[in-house]
């Protein structure tokens, strides 16, 4: 970054300050996860974590076992849903179908902002998993366990309910064994204002005091 003047100084340590602020506020988030059997979930029992709520809608041939579980996981600022089928001694997961579920914000200062998608499989011709929502004209697809997008997320337009739908569509003899579905959030626009002015103020501080 240049700093050839005193004002290009000051913008600096303004922009410092708001990235710090920022990492503090991030950083004050810790890891938490919650883990329900496919059984209780579909039963009516919701996965609560954070400020994040998922609920089972409907299911079409999905055929999980009672004992499958699902999480929901908090990492920093990322919340990851992970169905998780039994494993590979037991049942994994071969069927052809789908599952629909909500997931929405109770904090009315946060905001979903980016999807993703992933899953785990017995192997690379397994066929896709792809993930739609009935809000956004957004289409999600794994294939062969591949993530989409490789890094990262699709950016979506602030919001807080997503109802999501999961497919599986493997090819004969291939198996699942999990697959998630990764959301970003972010505070709402005038959390984000409010950071910068406190960037702002400092900035201004320190160009009075240079005068």
């Amino acid at each position: 970054m240049m700093t050839t003047n005193k004002l290009t100084k000051t913008f600096a340590s303004g922009s410092l300050a708001i990235g710090v602020l920022a990492g503090a506020v991030l950083t004050a988030t810790s890891a938490s996860a919650m883990t329900l059997t496919w059984q209780d979930w579909t039963g009516g029992t919701p996965l609560e974590n954070g400020d994040k709520k998922v609920t089972f809608v409907s299911e079409s041939g999905f055929g999980a076992e009672p004992l499958d579980t699902v999480t929901l996981s908090l990492i920093g600022d990322e919340y990851d849903f992970i169905y998780s089928a039994l494993p590979d001694a037991i049942d994994n997961n071969s069927n052809s179908g789908s599952f629909t579920y909500t997931i929405e914000v109770t904090d009315p200062n946060k905001f979903l902002t980016g999807v993703a998608l992933d899953s785990d499989v017995t192997a690379t011709d397994y066929g896709t998993v792809t993930k739609t929502f009935a809000e956004i004209p957004l289409t999600l697809t794994s294939t062969g366990g591949s993530a989409d997008p490789l890094v990262g997320f699709y950016p979506i337009a602030p919001t807080q309910l997503l109802t999501v739908t999961d497919t599986l569509a493997p090819n004969s003899g291939e198996t699942l064994y999990t697959l998630s579905n990764a959301y970003k959030q972010t505070p709402e626009p005038g959390t984000i204002l409010g950071l910068l002015a406190v960037g702002g103020l400092g900035m201004v501080s320190r160009l009075k005091k240079q005068k």
